[in-house]
């Protein structure tokens, strides 16, 4: 059985994927919905587990957008990523950051080599989070209900 706080993370990811494939932004409103359902699903017993994933994720994406400058990431993705910690918890949040680096760096390889992009074209990066989010959601032993127990 899947965690509420992984359904809500799920949910909000591809809410999320949604506006930044349309859009190339994904909005506060969303992010800030999602980590606090994710949060307020773990009560009480999940919410420390929960608030320390959200610091996981969020703040190896955030370490990501200040070394690249911004030009990276985005502030969306890292605030998404903190919603994808509070939902997922730290390690199967890292499973979902890494599935969605893997998921990205794919996409934008075959963009490359068929041509369909230039090395500095940018690329929504919410998509491939809700893709990750997704797979480490499900994949089995990853999480379950009894994560937050």
């Amino acid at each position: 059985m899947i965690a509420p706080p992984a359904l809500a993370a799920v949910a909000g990811t591809l809410v999320a994927a949604i506006v930044d494939a349309r859009t190339g932004y994904i909005p506060n409103p969303v992010t800030r919905a999602t980590a606090a359902t994710a949060l307020v699903l773990a009560l009480p017993s999940g919410f420390t587990h929960a608030a320390l994933g959200a610091c996981v994720a969020g703040g190896v994406l955030l370490a990501l957008h200040l070394l690249t400058r911004g030009r990276g990431l985005g502030l969306g993705d890292v605030k998404l990523g903190a919603a994808i910690g509070a939902g997922l918890g730290p390690w199967c949040g890292l499973a979902a950051l890494a599935t969605a680096f893997v998921a990205g760096g794919a996409y934008a390889s075959f963009l490359l080599v068929r041509g369909r992009a230039a090395r500095h074209d940018a690329i929504a990066f919410g998509p491939f989070l809700a893709a990750g989010t997704s797979i480490a959601a499900f994949a089995d032993g990853c999480f379950s209900a009894g994560a937050f127990a």
